[in-house]
């Protein structure tokens, strides 16, 4: 079989290919032109399995080299770095190290690759996500002007929110000075357009047809009723069998915090970075509204809040935990949601 090594940039690609022996036999730098690229390839026969890294350009290199090799592997770029970084930095030795690792047979972190459909949809739901933080973002900039001009106490009681029309109301009625007054009413305007826009994608996420069955279980589940929560989630999950134990899965979700344990000493840091950033949001998210629809899950996440000194954060990420294992059994083994699964969580 040979074995075809590639490190991706956004230009050229340099590809090193070994043949069965492992003896290297070609190595050549390409402009990322898909004839140039699949001529290469073309040229080398019988079996193929070609490596590259994760990188921002994936998945067009995927979808013009699947059909092309019989074995794909898409490489942990972060857990290949420490590797890679060992030997001399340039373009042409990162193909090599990829080739020679390949063909060694040395165990290697791979990462899930999901099909176009589900690529597409996920890309939808994260551009989505991103309406939604620009608006958080935008309304703790009028907090911010608000708060430099006014007192707590000086605001009336008669609303919760104050983006909510009484709220909106209320800002046009603030004494501010001329350039804080411009800011304030440009930064509404802009959450108007973003509200609009972000409604338009959920009117498209949700005429999405994307894994019906799994969704009907996962429906059952707290916090996953009528919200666009749950597409997110379904869709960075996508399949579950690819995590052999619940376990697996909260660790993709990046929900069990650094342990910085030494000795007998047992010590835990922040929570992980290198996860999937949008499942664990999701999760996060979908918490308060969990606890509000099931009383195991808000008894589960007052319990954790006590017993951690009244740390809200604490208990949400916790609760998040439970719900997610609750998630993986029900989408697991295609079942309704159950409330005990909660307490062993």
């Amino acid at each position: 079989m040979v074995t075809i090594g590639c490190d991706v940039h956004l230009k050229t690609t340099t590809i090193t290919v070994l043949d069965h022996r492992g003896t290297k036999i070609a190595r050549k730098k390409l402009e990322n032109d898909p004839e140039q690229l699949l001529r290469f390839v073309r040229q080398f026969h019988g079996e193929k399995r070609l490596a590259m890294e994760t990188c921002y350009n994936w998945p067009v290199f995927y979808e013009l080299f699947k059909n092309e090799v019989s074995d794909f592997r898409l490489l942990h770029a972060r857990k290949l770095q420490s590797i890679i970084a060992s030997q001399a930095k340039n373009d042409t030795n990162d193909a090599d190290v990829i080739a020679y690792l390949v063909h060694s047979g040395r165990p290697l972190t791979e990462s899930y690759v999901a099909d176009i459909h589900t690529r597409g949809f996920r890309r939808l739901l994260r551009t989505r996500v991103g309406f939604s933080l620009d608006i958080t973002k935008i309304k703790n900039q009028i907090h911010a002007v608000l708060n430099a001009h006014t007192f707590y106490s000086q605001r009336p009681k008669t609303f919760k929110d104050l983006f909510c029309k009484r709220g909106l109301a209320y800002l046009k009625t603030v004494d501010l000075p001329e350039q804080e007054r411009f800011i304030l009413e440009r930064s509404i305007d802009k959450i108007a357009e973003l509200e609009r826009r972000r409604d338009e994608f959920d009117e498209r996420i949700r005429s999405v047809n994307f894994h019906h069955k799994d969704l009907k279980w996962l429906q059952t589940v707290p916090g996953m009723r009528g919200d666009i929560l749950k597409y997110i989630i379904l869709a960075e999950i996508d399949n579950v069998h690819r995590f052999r134990h619940a376990r697996g899965i909260v660790a993709y979700a990046g929900l069990i915090p650094r342990d910085k344990s030494s000795g007998e000493k047992q010590r835990y840091g922040g929570l992980r970075s290198e996860c999937n950033q949008f499942l664990r949001w999701a999760l996060l998210q979908a918490v308060l509204h969990a606890i509000r629809q099931d009383e195991g899950m808000k008894v589960y996440y007052k319990e954790v809040k006590k017993n951690n000194r009244n740390n809200s954060s604490a208990a949400r990420i916790a609760t998040a935990r439970a719900l997610l294992k609750a998630i993986y059994w029900v989408l697991k083994e295609q079942r309704p949601y159950r409330e005990h699964v909660v307490h062993h969580a």
